[in-house]
C-alpha cells in the first residue's frame, strides 16, 4: 500500500489532539471533554472542506451522533450485566468524535485496531510479569487514538 501525502496529512491532522488525549488518559485515565469536542469541531470542519454541502455536513454530525449512541448503549448494558463500568464515556465520547473523521463504515476498523492493540498491551504487561486480572483497568483512549490514525490511513473517510 503506498500511501499519497493527501492521506498522510489528513492522518496527521488530529494527531495533536490525540496526542493529548493518550497522555491525560494515560496519567489520569480521563479524557477531558474540550479535547472531545475539539476532534469532533476539526472531523466536521474537514468533512466541511471535503465536501462543502449542508447535507454532508448533517450526514457526517448524524454518523457521530450513532456511533455516540451505540458505544453509550453498549456501556450501559454492560455496567448493567457486570455491575461495573468496563468503557469510560470520555472513551465512548471519544468515538463518537472520532466517526466524524473516518465516518461509520471506519468505525469497525478503528474498534479492531484499537481493541486489538489493547489487547497486545494486556499481553506484553502479563509477559512482563504484571498480574492481569479482572480488576486490571487499561485507559483506552491511546488504543483509540491509534485506531482513528490507521483508519485514516487506511482510507476511512466518510
Amino acid at each position: 500500500m503506498i500511501l499519497d501525502p493527501g492521506s498522510l496529512t489528513l492522518a496527521a491532522l488530529p494527531l495533536p489532539i490525540t496526542l493529548a488525549v493518550s497522555v491525560i488518559d494515560g496519567r489520569r485515565r480521563i479524557i477531558p471533554d474540550p479535547l472531545n469536542l475539539l476532534l469532533l469541531a476539526s472531523g466536521l470542519a474537514v468533512a466541511t472542506l471535503r465536501a462543502p454541502d449542508p447535507a454532508a455536513l448533517a450526514a457526517c454530525l448524524a454518523q457521530a451522533a450513532m456511533a455516540f449512541g451505540l458505544l453509550w448503549a453498549l456501556r450501559a448494558l454492560y455496567t448493567r450485566l457486570r455491575g461495573r463500568t468496563g468503557l469510560g464515556l470520555g472513551d465512548v465520547k471519544f468515538v463518537g468524535a472520532a466517526t466524524a473523521w473516518i465516518g461509520l463504515t471506519g468505525l469497525p476498523f478503528l474498534i479492531l485496531v484499537a481493541s486489538t492493540t489493547a489487547l497486545a498491551a494486556l499481553a506484553l504487561a502479563a509477559l512482563v510479569g504484571r498480574a492481569v486480572t479482572r480488576d486490571f483497568r487499561l485507559p483506552f483512549g491511546p488504543f483509540l487514538a491509534v485506531g482513528l490514525h490507521a483508519a485514516l490511513l487506511a482510507g476511512h473517510i466518510p
